[in-house]
């Protein structure tokens, strides 16, 4: 072997091996955020608590914590955003402080923190429910990926169908001081039906996620700003 294609193994190998162990961050851009110059601040400043973590207290989400992210439910091959893959930080405390930016950004409060008890008069807890995602694997995508660059080039735009739920409750707004209850929002729940995009190594399910949170958290933020507009703060 020349030493041309020893470089091409061991990038070969070494992309493989990196693939294999690639871990998945929750994020997206907030600074793609921009509040209508319309939109009305609650004039408080929040300690965002992390949510507590009940998903395993649903049946359905345990194949997140005990399966691949190309695993089998039912009869289909499906790409699941399994636990595994995420990085080392708890999903909870990624998601609550994704959460805290886009607050910020959306100019929900006039300050929102993540788990600081100085400087703020209020705090908010909420306990994450669902952050569930499944979407067919793409068998067109993994015989595309076989054919190198030209292959992943002409399967760039499949999708699959799927499904995304991602659901916050026992959402509650309290006074520090003493603790008293200001808003309970009860639960946020979100289903997202579509088609995903999808790539040949199921990666592409986190990113889904990714982009369904942002969607969600917009949502929610602004479900507690009208809900907050007539309360006696």
């Amino acid at each position: 072997m020349n030493t041309t294609h020893s470089l091409i193994a061991i990038l070969i190998f070494a992309s493989f091996f990196t693939a294999c162990n690639l871990t998945q961050n929750i994020t997206y851009p907030v600074n793609e955020i921009t509040p209508s110059k319309a939109v009305e601040t609650i004039p408080i400043n929040v300690n965002v608590k992390t949510l507590a973590d009940h998903r395993t207290h649903i049946e359905e989400n345990m194949v997140l914590f005990t399966s691949p992210r190309e695993t089998t439910v039912g009869l289909k091959r499906f790409c699941i955003n399994s636990e595994k893959h995420y990085n080392k930080d708890a999903v909870v405390d990624q998601i609550t402080q994704l959460l805290v930016k886009h607050i910020n950004k959306a100019q929900l409060f006039a300050n929102a923190s993540y788990n600081t008890y100085f400087g703020s008069d209020y705090y908010l807890t909420g306990t994450l429910t669902n952050f569930y995602g499944e979407q067919e694997v793409s068998t067109d995508a993994v015989i595309g990926s076989m054919f190198g660059l030209v292959g992943a080039l002409a399967t760039a735009d499949l999708t699959t169908p799927g499904i995304i739920i991602i659901e916050i409750s026992d959402l509650k707004l309290f006074r520090k001081d003493d603790d008293t209850l200001i808003k309970d929002f009860g639960s946020f729940y979100k289903e997202y039906k579509s088609h995903f995009k999808v790539d040949a190594y199921c990666w592409c399910i986190y990113q889904n996620m990714n982009q369904k949170l942002k969607d969600f958290n917009a949502e929610l933020i602004e479900m507690i700003r009208a809900e907050l507009l007539n309360v006696n703060l």
